[in-house]
């Protein structure tokens, strides 16, 4: 099921990408309507920051046509925010905590124009925002990776985009931060804003999201969170791992869902 959508805010079509000629995701269909919260769900190696990495651009695609408001990606990157996996991050990298959240505001900059005091003001209340706001001054070396996390949901913040990609932003951080994450997350939802989130956690997908991707390579579903996630899908998407979706199965039927 491939829910189609009126005036998507994301249009992908027939997108394909491969590593050394081995197809990673496959010819994958689907559009998305704005202001969603949006789960990116499926087994280890389905192809979900793949998927996510291709739409933004970052990396090439063998095949497809991506839209974004309906243009070209490049035409809109300045919307665009990404937070990466946390372990793909450099953490000795030489900056403090300020430092970092203050590059999410050179992209509404010219090359050349220092930031000001109101580009100041936005990174000090993107840090609040993730309760990080006693940490300006630490290095990010000297985090931990929940609070390393919430630094890197601060850099999105300041960039005030319209569409967020986070991957794996829910991996491997203590509940509190996980709380704070997602007030985040529904705060922008409330503001209209769209949020694509790689997720791995079946048992929390109904909680977090509104609007669901299934994929195993292949897109196998697409949708409302509530038409999508289902037995009979999950079965398909995890055909490789019949004990997580068997659990996931269970969990379900206790909901009656």
């Amino acid at each position: 099921m491939i829910k189609k959508v009126n005036d998507p805010i994301i249009e992908v079509h027939n997108l394909t990408v491969s590593y050394d000629n081995n197809p990673v995701v496959w010819n994958a269909n689907f559009s998305v309507p704005q202001g969603k919260m949006v789960g990116i769900v499926g087994p280890n190696g389905a192809g979900k920051s793949t998927l996510l990495k291709s739409i933004m651009g970052l990396i090439p695609r063998s095949t497809g046509n991506i839209k974004i408001f309906n243009k070209n990606i490049n035409s809109v990157i300045s919307k665009v925010a990404y937070v990466p996996q946390k372990e793909s991050v450099d953490w000795d990298f030489p900056a403090t905590v300020f430092d970092v959240v203050e590059m999410g505001r050179y992209g509404k900059k010219n090359l050349f124009k220092r930031l000001n005091n109101n580009d100041r003001k936005i990174v000090s209340e993107s840090l609040e925002k993730v309760k990080m706001e006693n940490y300006h001054d630490y290095h990010i070396s000297e985090l931990s990776g929940g609070q390393q996390q919430r630094v890197f949901i601060a850099r999105a913040l300041a960039q005030e985009s319209d569409i967020y990609f986070m991957d794996e932003p829910f991996s491997g951080i203590d509940i509190a931060t996980e709380k704070t994450i997602f007030q985040v997350l529904l705060q922008l939802k409330k503001e209209g804003k769209t949020i694509f989130v790689v997720h791995h956690n079946l048992q929390s997908v109904m909680n977090y999201f509104d609007w669901t991707i299934l994929i195993n390579k292949r897109i196998i579903a697409s949708g409302p969170t509530s038409d999508v996630f289902t037995q009979e899908f999950l079965r398909r998407t995890y055909d490789g791992n019949l004990t997580l979706a068997e659990k996931t199965e269970k969990d379900l039927k206790r909901s009656n869902l």
